[in-house]
């Protein structure tokens, strides 16, 4: 292996890890048993016809060759309901190829022996296998070993027919074809009548079904090659759409963090409730209560809009938000309509987004972190579960961290004594379900609360 070259095989395992090879080798496998109950169900079907003598052929072979191909064709049908087994096979090699393979083999085989007893009346099955192979993305070993049983296939079943199964009148050269056991098909068994048969019967059969593999092959690289176009066209797609959240994440936390610096000073109050309010929801999410209420994209979209939820501070004065005392009537007026200034603004700067969930949680979180849930919060005074979640996981998020920081009109709380008169709160200003869940992760917070920003990994 030279220039960075990777093997074949290693470049294939690559590829099916993808899900869309994944999903596209269930589709084959669930078609192909299907395929195998009806091939399995037309055995049953001809054997019945046989005891009534439609095709003639001895039971002494008819019997046993019907009954081992149902039971070849049956074989993955009852394997696929143990299927979870075979993909927790320890060897990756095996889990990915062996369904496929087993499945190309038991059809190869099962109309093998098909043909063998019927011979002409079967003669349509052998473009079964091949065609079935094509659907699997296969590599070029195993168009090999499918040319390879498609041409012994044609020989097989000719010659088998003659001297086992139900050939026509032409090919034994007689008139009665009942009742001929194998000594008297072994004397009409003539070099001269095998060449013959390979002239009349295994050649023009032949080229037929090698017509078929190349077709198949045909169906089968056509169908890789859009498959490995889609995956291409998948990973480009995701590649950029990582690209552009990471970009939106960037410019939000700078518009965040630029409009906190003019209250707090450091814009370090978006990265520390961010880092709660992940913290939270994840504990949330293992929480009966919220289980059903939480998805990972939903605690994305939260972790990702919490920086945005003081975003409408902007339209607050510096004489408000700076000011050390305590705020007048007047002025707390002013500072409750950054919440609905910042939905505003979120409407605005994201106007045309395509992730419209993600603009609807900013949007909640900006506009309801301030309401409380006994109704005595702003701006709408929601009360109880009237409060989105994603705001009533941001308030406690925003209070803790407002407790346990330094302001210009307080002085830094212990985080231990901040959650005691958060706990107190419990059921008027918060949800108290999910204050329970702040209790289960209460040493997590305090831990996060006394570490480092550098070292929080939000």
């Amino acid at each position: 292996m030279q220039n960075g070259s990777v093997p074949e095989r290693e470049s294939v395992d690559i590829r099916q890890n993808d899900p869309l090879y994944a999903v596209a080798e269930e589709a084959a496998n669930r078609f192909s048993l299907r395929v195998l109950s009806v091939l399995a169900f037309f055995a049953i079907v001809t054997e019945a016809l046989n005891d009534i003598g439609l095709f003639k052929v001895d039971h002494v072979v008819m019997r046993p060759t019907i009954a081992v191909a149902f039971l070849l064709f049956i074989l993955p049908v009852a394997l696929w309901f143990f299927h979870d087994k075979v993909r927790a096979c320890e060897r990756p090699y095996i889990r990915r190829n062996f369904f496929r393979v087993l499945v190309i083999v038991v059809t190869f085989l099962g109309i093998g022996l098909i043909c063998v007893a019927l011979s002409f009346h079967a003669v349509i099955m052998m473009v079964i296998p091949p065609l079935l192979a094509a659907q699997y993305r296969n590599r070029r070993r195993l168009f090999f070993w499918m040319l390879t049983a498609s041409v012994l296939l044609v020989p097989i079943s000719v010659y088998g027919a003659f001297f086992l199964g139900a050939p026509d009148r032409n090919m034994l050269k007689t008139v009665e074809t009942a009742g001929l056991d194998f000594a008297a098909r072994l004397e009409l068994g003539t070099p001269q009548r095998m060449w013959e048969l390979f002239l009349h019967y295994v050649m023009p059969r032949l080229l037929c079904i090698l017509a078929v593999v190349a077709l198949s092959i045909g169906i089968n690289r056509r169908n890789v090659g859009m498959l490995d176009k889609q995956s291409e066209l998948t990973e480009k797609i995701k590649t950029e759409m990582e690209q552009r959240d990471r970009l939106q994440s960037r410019v939000i936390e700078a518009l965040a963090t630029l409009i906190e610096t003019r209250d707090i000073g450091t814009g370090e109050h978006v990265a520390r409730t961010r880092t709660y309010v992940t913290m939270l929801a994840r504990a949330m999410k293992e929480d009966d209560r919220f289980s059903d209420r939480l998805t990972e994209e939903d605690i994305e979209h939260i972790s990702g809009a919490a920086p945005l939820h003081d975003v409408g501070k902007i339209a607050v004065s510096d004489t408000i938000l700076l000011k050390p005392g305590k705020l007048t009537p007047e002025e707390y007026d002013a500072m409750k309509v950054h919440t609905t200034k910042g939905g505003d603004m979120i409407d605005t700067l994201f106007e045309g987004m395509e992730d419209e969930q993600f603009l609807k949680v900013a949007e909640e979180i900006a506009v309801s972190h301030h309401e409380k849930w006994n109704g005595q919060g702003y701006p709408r005074g929601l009360r109880g579960e009237e409060i989105p979640l994603a705001a009533r996981i941001m308030a406690v998020a925003d209070v803790y961290d407002a407790l346990v920081s330094v302001r210009v009109y307080k002085p830094a709380i212990d985080p231990e004594e901040a959650l005691d008169i958060m706990f107190a709160e419990s059921g008027t200003h918060f949800d108290p379900a999910i204050m329970d869940v702040v209790r289960r992760i209460r040493r997590d917070l305090i831990a996060a609360a006394r570490t480092p920003l550098s070292h929080h990994g939000a």
